[in-house]
């Protein structure tokens, strides 16, 4: 497995962005910073692993990226809906959570 070092900045710094964001528009003081700092690591974790680790079997690594670009969609899609929602800081740290130890799982048993 190689990680991109390159990739790796430009996944955290498109996390950073879409945190900023997060935070800017977030329509509720009481999940606002966990929006932020949540949602900020689990953006950079899963776009991080799509665009900077390679695999050196073709086949993994594609279905790893696969994986990965979908997840990744997944949960940039989920930070922007709980922004702009009204929610319980139970149920987004149960479903951010949920979401991100599959793709984790996945991940890991695809990458072993």
């Amino acid at each position: 497995m190689k990680i991109n070092p390159f990739l790796t900045i430009i996944s955290f710094l498109l996390a950073v962005l879409v945190s900023y964001a997060l935070y800017s528009y977030c329509q509720s003081e009481e999940l606002r910073w966990m929006i932020t700092l949540l949602g900020g690591v689990s953006i950079f974790l899963t776009w991080a692993g799509t665009l900077a680790v390679s695999l050196p079997e073709k086949g993994r690594n594609v279905n790893f990226k696969v994986l990965g670009g979908v997840c990744a969609v997944l949960m940039t899609a989920l930070q922007i809906f709980f922004t702009f929602s009204a929610t319980t800081l139970q149920t987004y740290l149960l479903i951010t959570g949920v979401i991100l130890i599959i793709w984790l799982v996945i991940a890991y048993s695809i990458a072993k």
